[in-house]
């Protein structure tokens, strides 16, 4: 039989063609080949779509990237195949694969968020992670290990200029957003205030570093005294163990602090899944692919273990063998941690241009880092612009 055409890209690509030999044993009538594809894959992918011509059997995408591809009937329709499946994965991770209540995609790995932290700088300057509960602990606890180390050591890295993950990462912990159930714009809210006002305590107090996350100067500090703690997702552990094996056993992770006492204290930042193109000429083996891969337990753990790749599929983080204690983590049982609150965490709206929004909205962070600007007239001129861009309506303009 021909083989399936996979795209995908680095460590995904890789984990995709390590369990090949197992899906081809599992589904003895297909075959499939892995192309990992750079990162000119979502063009290639849009103009074979638009072509109708040279796409692959399947292909991975950012779950934020869906919204733009599943409107435009260029991808199956797999409502029907994942009716056995669609309550094991987390709602905030199905909600940008459906479009007008159908399903075009299934999540593969998901981004929830905590603090990776350096356990020998916390422990130097006398911080007990235990007690950080909120973001306000968690600024003070900072300023502590500013003051304690001679400002040799900061609490995290946040720069003027690379706001944008963080923003997202505390609005959505917040049950925020860009824009509301209906595609309307709604920046302007109680959610977003809450947010910028936080991420201002962050960059006044001096607690961070100014040095942008996937830096070389970012991967570096993983090995030296610089940063003592990073709250983002989950997939971070990847590079931290790429980047600085050596640092091994130093590392801890706590949840994210809460806005509030009792508050949440989960969030996610980024995540993929796979999708099959309307025109492949073996739509069955296809979805055979996507479920061995995506909706049995066995190949998720697999991925996670060699990859770090978390696991959409709740199934796959109740086994035993996810949970176990991690060595790099000094033992500490890191997949429970982040599974916790998987199911709290708010869904976001992503929409078709909500990378052009998120773009914009990173450029004015910027420029309200700078500027002072209060937050009422910040929210009001983003809305203003996104409304001009994209042509949307904002909540309570009728």
């Amino acid at each position: 039989s021909e083989a399936l055409e996979v795209w995908g890209w680095n460590i995904a690509a890789k984990a995709l063609k390590e369990r090949l030999t197992e899906f081809e044993r599992a589904v003895p009538d297909a075959k499939a080949e892995v192309v990992m594809s750079g990162a000119d894959m979502q063009s290639r992918l849009l103009l074979s779509l638009v072509a109708r011509t040279g796409a692959p059997d399947v292909v991975q995408l950012q779950n934020r990237d869906v919204p733009r591809f599943a409107p435009s009937g260029r991808l199956l329709d797999l409502t029907e195949r994942m009716a056995a499946y669609a309550d094991q994965f987390p709602e905030a991770y199905l909600r940008s694969c459906r479009h007008e209540g159908r399903i075009y995609a299934v999540p593969w790995d998901a981004g929830p968020c905590g603090v990776f932290y350096k356990r020998s700088l916390f422990a130097r300057y006398g911080i007990d992670p235990a007690a950080i509960e909120t973001w306000d602990d968690y600024i003070r606890a900072g300023a502590l290990i500013v003051e304690r180390s001679g400002g040799r050591t900061r609490m995290m890295n946040l720069s003027k200029n690379g706001l944008m993950d963080t923003f997202l990462i505390l609005l959505q912990q917040h049950g925020g957003g860009l824009f509301d159930a209906e595609g309307r714009i709604c920046f302007h809210s109680a959610s977003t205030e809450e947010v910028l006002s936080v991420l201002r305590r962050m960059l006044d107090s001096g607690i961070a570093a100014p040095v942008n996350t996937y830096t070389q100067e970012y991967f570096a500090a993983f090995k030296n005294d610089s940063i003592a703690s990073y709250p983002i997702a989950v997939w971070v552990t990847g590079m931290i163990k790429e980047n600085a094996p050596e640092t091994a056993g130093d590392w801890g992770v706590f949840p994210l602090p809460a806005f509030r006492p009792g508050g949440l204290r989960a969030s996610n930042l980024g995540g993929s899944v796979l999708a099959i193109p309307a025109e492949t000429r073996h739509p069955e083996a296809a979805w055979k692919f996507v479920e061995f891969m995506l909706c049995r337990s066995g190949p998720q753990e697999a991925m996670y273990r060699s990859y770090g790749l978390f696991p959409a599929f709740l199934p796959a983080l109740g086994s035993a063998s996810i949970q176990q204690p991690d060595p790099f983590f000094a033992e500490q049982e890191v997949v429970r941690l982040l599974a916790l609150d998987l199911e709290r965490i708010p869904a976001m709206e992503l929409t078709k241009d909500w990378n052009e929004a998120s773009r914009l909205v990173g450029e004015a962070l910027s420029a309200w880092a700078g500027s002072r600007q209060s937050n009422a007239d910040f929210m009001r001129q983003v809305e203003a612009m996104l409304t001009r861009k994209l042509g949307r309506k904002v909540v309570g303009d009728g």
